[in-house]
């Protein structure tokens, strides 16, 4: 059993960006506050669409806090 003060469902877009502000105001991953999600990885859907996705359409904001978007490219062609 996991004793935890917070627990975060879902590590799409608003639970990443729940989990970064968790921590910006001194809770501690696994002990402070957890994130659970049924998928394998962090991102929710944007992890399986990125190619499909349109930028800088309506607000233009590419980014999550701490993780920028061109940081999420790396070598790979465009």
């Amino acid at each position: 059993m996991i004793d935890t003060r917070v627990a975060v469902i879902g590590a799409g877009q608003a639970g990443l960006s729940a989990g970064y502000h968790l921590h910006r105001a001194g809770l501690t991953a696994g002990e402070g506050f957890v994130m659970l999600d049924r998928s394998p990885g962090p991102g929710g859907a944007w992890q399986f669409r990125w190619p499909s996705l349109t930028l800088s359409t309506v607000n233009g904001v590419h980014d999550l806090p701490g993780m920028a978007f061109a940081d999420t490219l790396g070598d790979e062609p465009a």
